[in-house]
């Protein structure tokens, strides 16, 4: 299943950095409440492609952090107003401060998806009342979801059978609606039946990456994945797979980790050419994040060890041109949503502790961030 994930990305380090660049950064504290307990910790942020719609999923304080005392919540004003939502039972997980929730998916503001670690397995939960209720979701008797990609219409999911978590066979793709409710399962091309790969979708348009053992392959299919096609050259090799991001049917975005760096690529034309966007090195654990916002911008977090003057950059011109944007200043940035050219937020950490994790907000493009309170 690896690379199948979506990374819930980010690390740790660096209250220097944010002391450095203090001038670069106003901060004041939005809809502030007055309380014995600590303030909420931002763990998660999800956005919903080309909407204003942004959900957060923090800890309800720093006291219980380390626990599923969670909470979910949805702005669409760019963290200006909140509103309070519900998540499925999370259970607690050592090491984990968002317990056994493994991913959260929302394809608007109604229908979204939640995968606990349950058992040594993966369930998941859908709603389609905006996660005021959740139920769970089985594609058929004899098989695990792997993975749940949403599109404008329909639910995409990649299935299989499995003794274990990471243990499966006869990978599948399975269609329904957002729903989540009825299911159509298709067979997958030979080298895609055996797992291993990241599955992206755009409306009727499905791509899957596959690291081959000697080179990799990247399979598209424009009918809902009833078919697919090996692209003939690609250049996106990777540890496992690369993570794809389709902003239209045809141009797409890919992250792909090379082991302790990540290289990405932008196609214009569906994933047949690719062109490579950063050109200066960029470590994967080394807190920083990329957020694809349209077919035509994506913004990159270089993290605190760049060795440029600032750490955040926007990439425009089908990603050939990266233009310097602002200063994030975090020692870990663990989640980047833009929701468009101007409006964004971000979890920040800045010297690796918990408490030390905020929300912040810009509206002006990545050049000044202000912290958000989330209440």
């Amino acid at each position: 299943m690896a690379g199948a994930l979506k990374h819930l990305r980010r690390h740790l380090i660096a209250v220097i950095v944010a002391m450095a660049t203090m001038t670069l950064v106003t901060t004041h504290t939005v809809d502030a409440v007055t309380t014995s307990q600590s303030p909420p910790v931002p763990l998660l942020l999800v956005g919903v492609s080309g909407t204003p719609l942004t959900f957060v999923v923090s800890a309800k304080s720093v006291e219980c952090a380390s626990g599923p005392c969670l909470q979910l919540q949805r702005t669409s004003d760019n963290g200006a107003h909140f509103t309070s939502l519900h998540l499925p039972p999370i259970s607690s997980e050592s090491g984990s401060t968002l317990g056994n929730l493994s991913q959260l998916i929302f394809a608007n503001s109604t229908d979204g998806y939640v995968s606990l670690n349950v058992a040594n397995t993966m369930v998941w939960y859908a709603t389609a009342d905006g996660a005021q209720s959740w139920h769970r979701v089985s594609v058929a008797t004899d098989s695990t979801i792997l993975q749940l990609t949403p599109t404008h219409r329909e639910l995409y999911a990649t299935v299989a059978h499995c003794v274990k978590k990471y243990t499966c066979t006869d990978y599948r793709i399975a269609r329904s609606p957002l729903t989540a409710n009825e299911w159509t399962i298709n067979a997958l091309p030979a080298p895609l039946a055996k797992g291993g790969f990241s599955l992206a979708a755009y409306d009727g348009n499905v791509w899957a990456n596959l690291q081959g053992p000697r080179v990799p392959r990247l399979f598209i299919s424009h009918d809902g994945g009833r078919s697919f096609t090996q692209s003939s050259v690609t250049p996106l090799a990777s540890v496992s797979a690369c993570n794809l991001t389709p902003t239209s049917s045809t141009g797409l975005w890919a992250e792909c980790p090379t082991g302790m760096l990540v290289s990405f690529f932008y196609s214009v034309d569906a994933g047949v050419h690719w062109s490579s966007i950063s050109r200066y090195e960029y470590a994967g654990t080394g807190g920083g994040a990329f957020d694809p916002v349209s077919s035509s911008l994506a913004y990159l977090d270089f993290g605190p060890f760049t060795t440029r003057s600032q750490d955040l950059y926007a990439i425009t011109d089908s990603g050939h041109l990266m233009t310097a944007a602002g200063n994030l200043a975090c020692s870990s940035t663990e989640g980047l949503v833009f929701s468009d050219a101007t409006h964004g937020l971000a979890i920040c950490q800045k010297n690796g502790r918990t408490s030390s994790t905020h929300l912040l907000r810009t509206s002006d493009g990545g050049k000044v961030w202000t912290v958000v309170r989330v209440s």
